[in-house]
């Protein structure tokens, strides 16, 4: 799920959330527990659910601060993560997840960095709420037929959401999760309750949770590294790393003519969700977006500025057809890098990078942007 950016305001859906029936979500079908599932409106919104989801089994808090993720996380808060207790009973059962699962994720301001137990992060105020839920009938065109919904990360909350496009979530979680969209690798209190059902709970000392931890940080750790080799193309936009670098510095992308006239809020995982970004198109992408082309020519390209919440840029985002065949997200070279002065360290460089053809699959030959222009 994409997250963000503080006194709680409660507010209670109140008796629709209760309802035997609304709209295709049943009392029967939210199973045993006394806890309702959330439901839906009659325009297809999520309806915000009760905040009793906090009595819902936590299963962790992920934190990716400021500090560690230079110059700004793309999810600075903390994440409280929830799923219903009925969904963790089945998952704890037989290893899956059932279709219906909700899972709610509280987002929560890194307080102070200071107490009486020594320096550390401390949660500070409730800054948000997303859901995200399995649903075979509802979304069965998204990808694991999973959605993901966010209430705002303000309080007042919103009291229903649309789901987000699917490249927004759906194509990261797909290339990234280890568990049928969920990141299992990074909540033990799923996995353990996965391997209860054997009657033997790993530990950290046991060698198959050693051996699950090694293949899952090796997982994470190659979705940023490119699958195959970088061929020579003749295109506009360079891809040899340095000189790919230089050229962004310099600017020289900002004399194409097809751009966007202005930024806009980011819908991907670049930047945080709604941080601006702005769109650079090269002359061949640019003809082949105009003609509706199914497929992009080799050496068309695509340079994307990336900006903090003050409007200054912060680095950029690049893609570069290399060969006639897309070859499933390999005949692309992708490239991402969050500093303006030092191009040492991207985030990713070269062709084949699953985190960007991961999330790039669901648009036209992984191309996303919107044409016409913005």
């Amino acid at each position: 799920m994409n997250n963000r950016f503080s006194t709680l305001q409660r507010i209670v859906i109140g008796a629709a959330l209760f309802a035997p029936v609304l709209f295709g979500v049943s009392a029967t079908e939210a199973g045993n527990s006394d806890f309702p599932k959330p439901a839906f409106n009659a325009e297809g919104e999520l309806l915000r659910p009760d905040f009793r989801f906090r009595e819902w089994v936590h299963v962790g808090t992920p934190l990716t601060p400021n500090e560690l993720n230079p110059p700004e996380a793309p999810f600075p808060e903390f994440h409280n993560v929830y799923i219903h207790p009925d969904d963790f009973d089945y998952w704890k059962n037989t290893g899956t997840f059932p279709d219906g699962t909700v899972m709610a994720k509280e987002l929560i301001t890194i307080g102070s960095t200071q107490a009486t137990s020594g320096t550390g992060y401390f949660m500070g105020e409730f800054a948000g709420l997303e859901i995200t839920i399995k649903d075979a009938k509802r979304f069965k065109d998204e990808p694991g037929n999973w959605a993901y919904f966010s209430f705002g990360h303000s309080y007042p909350l919103a009291d229903s959401a649309k789901p987000f496009p699917t490249e927004a979530c759906n194509t990261c979680h797909e290339t990234s999760a280890a568990d049928d969209f969920v990141f299992t690798q990074y909540y033990p209190v799923l996995r353990a309750a996965k391997a209860s059902r054997s009657g033997q709970v790993m530990t950290s000392e046991s060698e198959d949770f050693k051996k699950l931890v090694t293949a899952m940080t090796d997982a994470t750790d190659n979705v940023f590294k490119p699958t195959a080799e970088t061929p020579s193309v003749d295109s506009v936009v360079p891809t040899e790393r340095q000189a790919l670098f230089k050229y962004l510095r310099e600017g020289s992308y900002k004399n194409f003519a097809a751009k966007e006239s202005a930024l806009h809020p980011s819908t991907g995982p670049h930047t945080k969700v709604d941080l601006p970004v702005r769109v650079f198109l090269d002359p061949k992408m640019a003809a082949s977006l105009r003609a509706g082309n199914d497929s992009h020519p080799a050496g068309a390209g695509i340079v994307k500025e990336m900006y903090d919440a003050d409007r200054k840029l912060q680095g950029w985002a690049v893609m570069v057809k290399t060969a006639a065949d897309s070859a499933g997200g390999k005949g692309w070279f992708w490239y991402e890098v969050t500093s303006t002065t030092d191009g040492s360290k991207p985030v990713a460089v070269g062709n084949g990078v699953p985190l960007c053809f991961g999330c790039h699959i669901a648009g036209n030959d992984y191309v996303l942007t919107e044409y016409p222009l913005r």
